[in-house]
């Protein structure tokens, strides 16, 4: 009959665990934390709706274009066309809807 090995915890594992049960119940709740939302305490701040999407947007040239040279932009290329969404403009609207090479886009922000 082989006998059963008792494997035993590292004597450095001990000692760490020791030091650590002075902390143990030492700890409280962070005050900074906020009081949870009680379910239902969310307010509807617009109605369905009432951010518009741009529909079928107009595009112009670069050189037309009456926006900063370092304004941000959300960019999409489709084929040989490339598009610019003034994200100053979609900041109102969120979405902008159009086709793109025969193919339908929706530019998110």
């Amino acid at each position: 009959m082989t006998p059963i090995s008792q494997e035993t915890t590292p004597v450095p594992v001990i000692l760490f665990c020791l030091l650590l049960l002075p902390c143990i119940g030492a700890a409280e709740p962070s005050p900074a934390l906020p009081d949870p939302i009680p379910v239902g305490g969310f307010q509807q701040l617009l109605p369905h709706g009432g951010i518009p999407a741009l529909v079928d947007p107009e595009f112009v040239a670069v050189d037309q274009a009456q926006i900063p040279e370092d304004a941000w932009v959300l960019g999409f290329a489709a084929g040989d066309e490339a598009f610019a969404y003034d994200l100053n403009l979609l900041n109102a609207h969120e979405i902008a809807n159009h086709t793109a090479g025969g193919l339908p886009v929706a530019a998110v922000w």
